[in-house]
């Protein structure tokens, strides 16, 4: 569960980005940096000129974002809500890092060059809760990249929503925050929802933060058919930290796609 896409996604995030890591939602984008390196190395980034630039969807706190640029990247992060770009704002501790912060609704995604490499991680492309929307998406990423670019993004699947989320409850405790989240699945939309309700120490007093968000699910068959309706070739589909093909168990899958380097009667 990442960053908001969606124009009420800010609101979302308006009080919950203030605990988003100390709730240790961060621990996902810390295994997530190494994973990408390997998926890079077994999907070469082809593009000429052979520079990094990259943009990264979603960006949340700036964990990945922050990660990437201090390995030499030129990291253009991208979020919705000003709160969580703020936290990743904060973050950064040195003004060495080529890292450009800005808020943008990534189905109007506009940058100022193109990059070789996008990503869109924990799950946040299920906040796009019609297939218009993840659609608008995709081609906004594939008119990003340069051609021979690569896509990477990871999906919770209908699977996950039905036996992880559905009428479940988790509870984490410190000293300092408390954060209960209970889960609701809509198996005939293929929706499934959260509410986090965290209780942060202020003092001898408590702040109570309540959010709900909303994930969709999406049949592996319908992602792969609009990311080919862009333009993409879908180079693969894994069980997400592993390379391993996806189980009709998969929590999460990871995609690679990839813009072709020439694309019959096309200029762009």
């Amino acid at each position: 569960m990442r960053a908001s896409l969606v124009s009420k996604g800010a609101l979302m995030y308006e009080e919950y980005a203030r605990v988003y890591d100390q709730s240790g939602q961060f621990a996902f984008s810390l295994k997530m940096i190494p994973y990408l390196g390997r998926l890079i190395e077994r999907h070469p980034i082809v593009c000429v000129p052979a520079k990094n630039t990259m943009v990264d969807l979603a960006c949340g706190t700036g964990t990945v974002a922050i990660g990437l640029a201090q390995d030499g990247w030129r990291v253009y992060a991208v979020d919705v809500s000003a709160q969580m770009l703020a936290q990743a704002r904060a973050k950064v501790t040195s003004d060495d890092l080529d890292l450009y912060w800005s808020q943008q609704d990534m189905r109007r995604l506009v940058l100022p060059e193109r990059v070789h490499l996008a990503t869109c991680l924990y799950d946040s492309m299920n906040y796009m809760l019609t297939s218009d929307d993840l659609l608008a998406s995709f081609r906004r990423v594939f008119d990003a990249l340069l051609p021979g670019g690569l896509l990477l993004f990871d999906m919770n699947t209908a699977w996950a929503f039905a036996s992880l989320w559905d009428d479940e409850t988790y509870f984490t405790d410190s000293d300092e925050l408390s954060v209960i989240i209970r889960g609701a699945y809509d198996s005939r939309r293929q929706q499934a929802s959260v509410v986090v309700t965290c209780f942060q120490r202020m003092g001898d007093l408590y702040r109570k933060i309540v959010e709900r968000h909303t994930e969709q699910a999406y049949p592996p068959e319908q992602i792969a058919t609009l990311l080919s309706d862009v333009g993409f070739h879908v180079e693969a589909d894994y069980d997400c930290f592993s390379f391993e093909r996806p189980s009709p168990n998969t929590p999460r899958i990871m995609w690679v796609a990839r813009r072709p380097k020439a694309i019959a009667g096309s200029h762009r």
